[in-house]
């Protein structure tokens, strides 16, 4: 059975309302592939739903790729604790049942992306183990460490772009 994790974050800054984020794929203690991003105006949970969502498909691009040789278990690690109660405490049922609101009626913000997401999760979550692990922040994982340091540069790539302008 083969073991694949990704490591996902968003960074963000209030000050300049620039945003980066990065997603890391490891097997056997290896990355082996990475994506990197950065937006302009954004919020830091856009970042984080941005990166997570890089996961998923890069999930997706190994399944169509034809790895059915043997169990592959996915985990997506991320320290987002509003990412991973989305798919862990079932918040999305709820959004899909109260026609993408709250439980207080309100409209659920990043619906383009939540809509991406949770169609591939779901795609995923049918045929393949797919875990969600919420990991601490800031606290010395080493791959998260990694994934925000790569956000925060990719925020700082952006930040720097403009500047030129």
């Amino acid at each position: 059975m083969r073991q694949i994790d990704f490591y996902t974050d968003g960074a963000f800054s209030r000050k300049s309302e620039m945003g980066g984020w990065a997603t890391i794929q490891i097997e056997d203690e290896v990355q082996t592939d990475q994506r990197v991003g950065y937006e302009p105006y954004t919020t830091g949970n856009r970042m984080e739903i941005t990166a997570f969502l890089n996961a998923l498909e890069m999930i997706n691009a190994i399944i169509k790729d034809g790895a059915k040789s043997g169990t592959i278990v996915f985990t997506i690690h991320t320290d987002s604790a509003y990412v991973a109660n989305t798919f862990n405490q079932g918040w999305f049922r709820n959004w899909l049942n109260n026609g993408w609101k709250t439980a207080d009626k309100q409209p659920i913000k990043n619906q383009d992306l939540w809509g991406q997401a949770i169609a591939l999760y779901i795609k995923i979550n049918a045929h393949q183990t797919l875990i969600i692990r919420k990991v601490p922040g800031h606290s010395g994982v080493r791959y998260n460490e990694l994934v925000d340091k790569m956000a925060v540069e990719q925020r700082m790539v952006l930040e720097q772009k403009l500047k030129e302008i």
